[in-house]
């Protein structure tokens, strides 16, 4: 089967069999173009231009494009075995469920793997469900979870709501603010469901007191707080975990979009011992056709043995607050662009309107950076680039972006 390898034929055909509305959207940013060659924390399209990415598919490859202990694990992986099978088990399901036990904040003994943010998510809740025995589900405005069903019901996007409404019943939501959240949990509520850092939102924090608050109403009530840390995870804030920083320990942990070091799909939901007693009565409830695949979970241990060796969550701190301190600078001398902010690789910077954002996005990608809106706060420019990325790097895309910012 032959590829088009010519931009027009590539962009003509995606047009074509897959969203002509989203190639005029990627035009207005700037971005009708087709990757070709990617290698660290650079990607070159197919007319040679090459650009620094800082988008990183929603921040999954955290270690950069193809790196090389990554393509490597990948290698070995598929000499020694395939995807599995979903239902037996396998030494490689073994030994990464017992590493995210043993790295995880908390109690956190027992994990079922997903392929996906919204699987994970959607099993956090299902679990909540039945092992509380109640149905009520509190989340947050601004909260994304994912594209499926609870997890879409948890997401604060009243857009979609209205197009596949109605969607699953008996979920609040609340602002982030304590007194709002005591109101809401009662002895009916299964769940609490949080971000740390709410990514999709135009990266918005957290507050310690908030996430210490939600654990001890969650206590008072018998139900489950769930951290989603699918955005977070594997030291993309400059934490292994970003739960961390407050020193709460969530119930449930859900984890997804660096897990697999840009190189294979799989996300996890690690849970308490106290939880896992309803899947030892229910152990089929929950069935994921690729999650947990072997080849997976080979890659995603090699991930996270290179995080832990290299020290890429220092790294991920350090260049973070390299990169923050640079855009500040930018945003100070700039008209159009209001507040930079962030923590690690996780960063924002907040434009004049979604109008005056997508025309610095467009001006990014002129000077060879990649990097794309905040999907639920467009007046947002989030760059997550790398955790492996060096400091040379981050000057160069700081110059890029300042010339940017300039047009």
């Amino acid at each position: 089967m032959s590829m088009p390898t010519e931009t027009k034929e590539i962009v003509e055909q995606y047009a074509r069999r897959v969203s002509e509305a989203r190639v005029s959207k990627l035009e207005r940013y700037g971005l009708k173009i087709a990757l070709a060659e990617r290698k660290g924390a650079k990607a070159t399209d197919t007319d040679g231009k090459t650009y620094y990415d800082c988008y990183c598919s929603g921040g999954k490859q955290v270690l950069g494009h193809r790196r090389p202990e990554i393509v490597s694990a990948m290698r070995e992986a598929i000499k020694q075995c395939d995807l599995g099978n979903f239902i037996l088990m396998s030494a490689q399901k073994a030994a990464l469920a017992k590493t995210l036990s043993n790295i995880t904040p908390g109690n956190l003994k027992n994990t079922v793997f997903g392929v996906s943010r919204g699987e994970a998510n959607d099993f956090a809740m299902k679990l909540s469900r039945g092992a509380t025995g109640k149905k009520e589900v509190v989340c947050f405005e601004g909260a994304s979870h994912g594209q499926t069903a609870f997890a879409l019901t948890a997401t604060d996007d009243p857009g979609q709501e209205k197009l596949f409404g109605p969607l699953i019943p008996m979920f609040k939501r609340v602002p982030a603010d304590e007194a709002a959240l005591e109101k809401a949990v009662t002895d009916k509520t299964a769940a609490v469901i949080i971000e740390p850092i709410q990514s999709d939102a135009g990266v918005i924090f957290k507050q310690a007191s908030l996430l210490k608050q939600a654990r001890a109403v969650c206590d008072r009530h018998g139900a489950a707080l769930i951290f989603d840390e699918g955005q977070t995870a594997f030291g993309r804030s400059g934490l292994l975990f970003e739960s961390e920083r407050s020193g709460v320990a969530p119930d449930i942990l859900t984890v997804a979009q660096g897990m697999g070091g840009g190189m294979y799909p799989i996300t996890a939901t690690i849970f308490t011992s106290r939880l896992n007693r309803f899947m030892l009565t229910h152990p089929l409830v929950h069935l994921s056709t690729f999650g947990g695949a072997d080849i997976g979970c080979m890659v995603a241990m090699a991930t996270i043995e290179l995080i832990k060796k290299d020290q890429l969550c220092k790294n991920a701190e350090e260049r973070g607050r390299q990169l923050l301190e640079g855009l500040n600078r930018i945003v100070e001398s700039s008209s159009v662009l209001k507040e930079a902010r962030g923590a690690g690789l996780l960063i924002g910077v907040e434009a004049d309107g979604a109008a005056r954002a997508e025309k610095f996005i467009s001006a990014l990608a002129a000077s060879g950076v990649i990097a794309l809106p905040a999907p639920a706060n467009p007046a947002v420019v989030r760059f997550t680039p790398p955790i492996d990325i060096l400091q040379n790097e981050i000057d160069e895309i700081l110059d890029a972006t300042e010339k940017a910012a300039k047009q």
